[in-house]
């Protein structure tokens, strides 16, 4: 059966030139539309990157910390490292899917920025660390406090965007995480440099005291700025209540649905009776296995030939990954909405992070290729933002299914890194890590082909929803069918 075309469009679609597709706003795009979105993008992206920004600051300053004299002052040896973070994991791990699924509950705007201000005197505490046992609780509780903040923020994007707008926004989310990991390297050489013995407190300490007075303002902006869901009553003071109403009716007209006003078995044994969860929670699994090469080993490996860096190149360094990390998640998530294809700029992607493990794992390499490869494993944190906005899309329909599928992705991931990383990156096998690159070289070899399943059995569900609402038409159960919008549906 053919469906019929409203010339209208077709032509309007037809002026359409390429790159209208990578513009901010869609094309077609009302003034009222536009005024909306860019609250929006302020009231949401503005707290979202300067979280995500805090948290890798936090994460990056341990790691940065632990080689510029953390270590020796608090006594820490062997796999003391692997344990923290370990612990850190545990905790992050145990609170995700609990705390993330009370997003559907309780107002974001109230959850997000009460957990960002308790890791904020968490991270304070850090400074003030004795002895290891010091450092294992703060960091197991630091875990639970920081669990919210990354998939709830995307959780919060998927409710208030439509499909073909998350990808893009979800770029600039993520880079603020690798901008976090950028500037802990530059604060640690500034802390090493300026503040080192300054009241009787080692550079490393000052790191953490720094990050944490970063981190409490951020949370406090949140509790002014931040919305709640669209569906809550007054969801933000700095929207009017027909740009509420518009938002409503954009996300309810791209197929979203407000979460369900009871919460039962029904309703979360649904989410595991298609391949959505099982396919992007592996695939999220795999991902972070093949990103153990981006961080603590290149600071490890600079660090093992002191004799040829300092402390500020061993800081600072690896901040070229996060570089690489930041214009390829741009690039990647600007692709993947212009083309609606989000396989392709992950292939790309796991292509060159396969070549780089490769020649990891050979080891016996020119030192220019070796740190090539360290670099090239920066590519992959685009992979971060790529996948979770096309496990957002995928699960657009559903706000349960959306919350439960972004943060087990992100918990079990996560889980299984913390334990694994022990075992393939052992700190005393430093910088050599024989098995840890076979390791991630097979990874990225199995990352590949998760894409390309998830690609063939998103097409084949792509199809057999166009089917039904094709059926549905012409059965008169649907009275009408704009071409645009069915498109989008069709290429999301």
């Amino acid at each position: 059966m053919s469906a019929t075309t409203n010339p209208g469009i077709a032509v309007e679609m037809s002026d359409e030139k390429w790159y209208d597709k990578w513009m901010w706003y869609e094309r077609g795009t009302s003034k009222e539309e536009k005024t909306l979105l860019r609250k929006l993008d302020f009231i949401i992206l503005t707290f979202g990157c300067l979280t995500f920004f805090t948290k890798f600051l936090d994460l990056q300053a341990f790691q940065n910390a632990y080689v510029s004299g953390m270590k020796e002052d608090v006594g820490m040896t062997g796999n003391d490292l692997q344990y923290t973070t370990g612990v850190f994991q545990a905790g992050y791990c145990a609170a995700m899917l609990p705390s993330n699924l009370l997003l559907t509950r309780f107002r974001p705007n109230i959850l997000i920025p009460a957990f960002e201000v308790v890791w904020g005197v968490l991270t304070l505490l850090t400074a003030y660390a004795k002895d290891v046992k010091h450092v294992y609780i703060i960091r197991f509780f630091s875990g639970i406090f920081e669990c919210v903040a990354y998939p709830g923020t995307i959780y919060c994007i998927g409710c208030w965007y439509k499909k073909s707008e998350i990808s893009r926004r979800l770029s600039l989310f993520y880079i603020a995480g690798p901008l976090g990991t950028m500037f802990a390297g530059y604060f640690q050489s500034a802390c090493y440099t300026n503040l080192n013995g300054v009241n009787g407190l080692a550079g490393w300490r000052w790191l953490f005291i720094v990050c944490g007075c970063i981190t409490l303002p951020v949370a406090i902006f949140g509790a002014v700025v931040f919305p709640a869901r669209p569906d809550s009553k007054n969801p933000s003071w700095l929207l009017t209540a027909d740009q509420v109403a518009l938002a409503r009716r954009r996300v309810n007209e791209d197929g979203s649905e407000a979460p369900k006003l009871k919460l039962d078995f029904k309703v979360l044994g649904n989410i595991f009776k298609t391949w959505h969860w099982f396919a992007f929670v592996a695939l999220y699994y795999v991902f972070n296995q093949s990103m153990i090469t981006n961080g603590s080993p290149f600071n490890l490996y600079l660090k093992a030939h002191q004799d040829q860096y300092s402390i500020s190149q061993i800081n600072n360094l690896p901040t070229g990954q996060s570089a690489l990390s930041i214009v390829m998640a741009l690039v990647g998530c600007y692709w993947a909405d212009a083309r609606g294809k989000h396989w392709e700029p992950s292939l790309f992607i796991c292509a060159w992070m396969t070549f780089g493990s490769i020649c990891m794992a050979v080891w016996n390499i020119p030192v220019g290729l070796k740190l090539f490869s360290f670099y090239i494993a920066g590519l992959g944190g685009a992979l971060n933002p790529l996948f979770m906005a096309w496990a957002s899309t995928v699960t657009f329909k559903s706000a349960e299914e959306r919350a439960i599928t972004i943060a087990s992705m992100n918990a079990i991931g996560q889980a299984l890194l913390a334990g694994l990383n022990i075992v393939t990156f052992p700190t005393f096998r430093a910088p050599r890590f024989e098995f840890g690159w076979y390791w991630v070289m097979a990874n990225n070899m199995i990352q590949i082909g998760l894409v390309v399943v998830i690609m063939f059995l998103h097409a084949r569900e792509k199809r057999r929803d166009e089917t039904m609402v094709i059926e549905a038409r012409d059965d008169g159960d649907v009275e009408r069918l704009e071409v645009g919008d069915f498109k989008k549906d069709i290429d999301s």
